[in-house]
């Protein structure tokens, strides 16, 4: 089959980091063997998901879909921090004044840009039931012991599944690690889960780490972030809004409770356009 030139750009996100192909234009449909040669950060473009851009389903709103894959080549239902950079690529393409919906296999994400600094995805209402994150134990937190320590975990789904562990204090990689290792594949989640670390700082800002499935330790994780506050708030341990710092930096997280969505505010950042040669293997 011959190669073809297929165009993309590289775009982060508090250092969570992004190859964009629109896939609209020009046909793109990479095995997952090519996914993880393309995240290899010295051999490939590097990054930790790849969003893909493709005609929205006829009858919705939505500007475009976005079918997204982690660096493994497992794919992904949802990518906070990748919509609000997916925002502001369609803005830089002109094809985003200011408010758009994306469809992903998480559901329907609105966006808002205000300036690249600014930009907000709506990711929907957190959901606590066991079934809607995949733990099959039907609980929706629960505890264990860890080195002589109760570890408290609460599941939720932002359209992809988390587990966020409120922590005592500020998360380190070796913490997240280990954690992350025994909770990640745990035997009750047969789709896994993001694993997040959340310390309340105080009621307005949390200190947070996180493990994501299929991608590992990330400077900055959008929907673990929307996870972690909707658990937090919803404990009263937190109020809205709240600002969630990461390694990569800060997130503003709006949940009023109850049914309403969740809004994740913070920058976005286009690093560069390229082209490559590619040769499909599907």
């Amino acid at each position: 089959m011959p190669k073809s030139r297929i165009r993309f750009s590289k775009l982060e996100a508090l250092g969570n980091d992004f190859m964009l192909v629109d896939a609209r234009n020009q046909n793109f449909e990479p095995s997952a063997g090519q996914v993880r040669s393309l995240a290899d950060r010295r051999l490939g473009i590097g990054f930790d998901q790849l969003l893909i851009l493709a005609s929205p389903s006829p009858g919705t709103d939505c500007l475009c879909a976005v079918r997204i894959f982690n660096s493994d080549g497992s794919p992904a239902e949802q990518c906070g921090n990748g919509m609000r950079a997916i925002a502001l690529w369609l803005h830089r393409a002109g094809e985003l004044s200011s408010s758009a919906r994306l469809d992903t296999a998480g559901g329907a994400i609105g966006v808002h840009l205000e300036t690249s600094d600014r930009i907000t995805a709506t990711l929907g209402v957190p959901d606590f039931t066991p079934s809607a994150w995949g733990c099959s134990a039907g609980r929706r937190e629960w505890t264990e012991i860890q080195d002589h320590q109760t570890i408290a975990l609460h599941g939720v789904s932002m359209g992809n599944p988390h587990l966020v562990i409120p922590w005592h204090a500020r998360p380190d990689p070796q913490t997240l690690e280990k954690l992350a290792a025994r909770f990640g594949a745990h035997p009750d989640l047969a789709d896994g889960a993001n694993i997040s670390l959340a310390q309340p700082v105080d009621r307005r800002h949390v200190e947070l780490a996180v493990f994501e499935r299929g991608a590992g330790p990330t400077p900055a994780c959008g929907s673990a972030a929307c996870a972690s506050a909707a658990v937090l708030i919803s404990n009263d341990l937190v109020d809205s809004p709240v600002t969630i710092r990461q390694p990569g930096g800060e997130l503003v997280i709006h949940w009023p409770g109850g049914d309403q969505p969740v809004e994740m505010t913070g920058p976005a950042r286009l690093v560069f356009d390229g082209a490559m040669e590619f040769e499909s293997e599907n």
